[in-house]
């Protein structure tokens, strides 16, 4: 049995989704006033927003009357995983229904998806890694959703092509509980199948937080 962390770095400088979602805003706080200056204690300020770095959500990402990803049963967040590895082109590759059934992998009901393709190789380059994502098409979308999969999986962090958008969201939210991107480090693994660990942090009525996403691996 061994453990593979598919978690992206948090840190200064790092790739968001918009001017107005912040990737990440990492400060020293200043020495507590009410300590002798000679006191040595070390404490850092995080500002992050719901969608840094590798992250979890639910439906109230667009839709706040849903559950907010806090309220779910942490058992939730323990589940089976199946990993769909694609060979992509390049810059804005198109994920096909084709490529997806072509991946030598079997979806079972509940899994979590983890579509693989090595984009996360670009994570430390933020413009590129957002902006000339990966993205599924509506009919592989469609197909996956048809298994009946617990959550939607990535290593790029985007599923839609924001140039002409193709991504059935309605059909989605309706259908799957979680989407959980952008992850690492599974690309470059040959195993199929695994057990994912991917718990949201506990604040009350967030829509999605970041999260620490590991795989158990006992094959």
């Amino acid at each position: 049995m061994r453990y593979i962390d598919i978690t992206g770095w948090i840190e200064n400088g790092m790739w968001s989704y918009s001017s107005v979602y912040p990737g990440a805003h990492i400060t020293e706080c200043p020495h507590p006033p009410e300590l002798p200056e000679e006191y040595e204690v070390y404490c850092q300020k995080f500002e992050l927003g719901g969608q840094s770095g590798t992250y979890i959500e639910t439906k109230a990402h667009v839709d706040s009357s849903a559950a907010p990803v806090s309220a779910c049963p942490i058992g939730d967040f323990v589940m089976n995983a199946v990993i769909l590895r694609v060979t992509i082109s390049g810059a804005g590759h198109a994920v096909t229904s084709d490529q997806l059934r072509s991946a030598g992998a079997e979806i079972q009901r509940d899994d979590a998806v983890i579509i693989a393709t090595g984009w996360d190789a670009h994570w430390h380059e933020p413009k590129t890694f957002v902006e000339e994502s990966p993205y599924v098409t509506r009919d592989a979308a469609l197909w996956l959703f048809s298994h009946g999969i617990r959550c939607l999986a990535a290593d790029f962090p985007r599923f839609d092509n924001v140039v002409k958008p193709c991504f059935p969201w309605t059909d989605f939210w309706a259908q799957v509980p979680y989407l959980l991107a952008p992850v690492c480090n599974v690309h470059r693994e040959s195993f199929t199948r695994a057990r994912l660990y991917a718990f949201p942090l506990k604040i009350r009525g967030a829509m999605g937080t970041p999260v620490r996403a590991v795989l158990e691996i006992t094959d």
